[in-house]
């Protein structure tokens, strides 16, 4: 019985990936190593401020000096906005009090709604004594009323999401890119250097069984890691995953193939390892930085910002957390997606045409 030359290859390609014990330093271990310091280390927690949005329906004076004293207070971190987003920031445990400047304020008693985190109470418990602090203070603006402001406060159950809720799929996205680039980049490099390739040409073996061996082995691997890593988040440091395993692995894999086409760029366009090596570094370690791995890009400039969010990297990483916190569907990512695909499309024309066979 005649074997498939694809399902030959493809076996021989996962073997020869799983005795490649760089490869799966850099795309697997790597990661985990990285999950397990900054998961202990938790800097999520090591922050003492608090989080209050404020949303202003008001838009007067009394308004803007409650926002303003609050701005000036080093323990808090404000956010304003519309009311149905900081109510899901809330619920999504970014918030530890929403206050609501109701229209009428300053125009005789108002009571301030505040919703506050039911789930995190010692940060809501300081949120809802600065802003009683401010209330007072602003009640002083009106005379012959006393008090003009009160507040309301209600609590709101909340999903308190942590550190390594917001780290875990940005470790999944970082082994996505590392097995892309650097389990193709210095594999394909030394065959090229060892002639093997040029070999292999020789032989009755069609491209496009190569390819496609190689793709599906790469991507296996991608699946592979993807479980692994949240298998280590769910069980080890308690992740919250709130998505479809299913979703997560379509992404991953569609992204993966981002990373692989740029992997074969770079080993075609590179005659060594000794090159090829900065190149690959070159691209990844920005990237790695950059896209929201670590810590959210809302602490970047925002010039350095808007650039970023059009990276691979983002695109994949923030289309992993929303399925993983979210639980959202592939529709509700179909922006990231597009980006994912539109990446897709550039990284596979550059490998066309930076790909050879041999060293020239």
């Amino acid at each position: 019985m005649k074997r498939s030359p694809f399902l030959m290859l493809t076996w021989s390609s996962l073997k020869a990936y799983f005795r490649n014990r760089g490869a799966i330093f850099f795309s697997l271990l790597v990661p985990l190593m990285i999950m397990g310091i900054f998961g202990l280390i938790n800097f999520g927690n090591s922050t003492p401020s608090v989080n209050i949005g404020v949303v202003d329906q008001a838009h007067n004076q009394v308004s803007g000096r409650i926002i303003s004293s609050l701005q000036g207070i080093k323990a808090v971190k404000l956010h304003t906005g519309a009311l149905d987003s900081e109510r899901h920031e809330l619920q999504q445990g970014n918030r530890d009090l929403v206050a609501v400047l109701p229209a009428s304020i300053g125009q005789g008693s108002t009571a301030i709604t505040a919703y506050y985190n039911q789930g995190s109470p010692q940060n809501s418990q300081v949120a809802i004594a600065i802003m009683n602090q401010f209330v007072d203070r602003a009640s002083f603006a009106f005379a012959g009323i006393s008090p003009s402001l009160t507040l309301d406060t209600r609590p709101v159950q909340s999903r308190n999401l942590t550190y390594v809720d917001f780290l875990v799929p940005g470790m999944i996205a970082l082994s996505i890119m590392q097995t892309g680039l650097f389990g193709v980049v210095f594999t394909f490099v030394q065959w090229k250097q060892r002639g093997i390739l040029r070999r292999l040409m020789a032989t009755p073996m069609r491209v496009s069984d190569f390819f496609f061996s190689q793709l599906a082995t790469r991507l296996t691997t991608v699946a592979l890691q993807i479980v692994v890593l949240l298998a280590v988040g769910l069980f080890v440091f308690h992740f919250h995953f709130a998505g479809n395993l299913l979703y997560l692995l379509i992404v991953g894999i569609i992204g993966g193939g981002i990373f692989l086409a740029m992997g074969l760029a770079i080993s075609g366009a590179s005659k060594s390892e000794e090159t090829a090596a900065p190149i690959a570094n070159l691209v990844s370690l920005p990237l790695m930085f950059l896209s929201g791995i670590f810590f959210s890009r809302s602490n970047m400039p925002e010039w350095l910002q808007t650039i970023t969010q059009y990276s691979p990297l983002t695109y994949v990483s923030d289309a992993l957390r929303s399925i993983s916190i979210d639980g959202a569907s592939l529709w509700a990512i179909r922006t990231d997606l597009l980006g994912i695909f539109i990446w897709l499309a550039i990284a596979v024309v550059i490998a066309t045409r930076l790909f050879k066979w041999e060293v020239v």
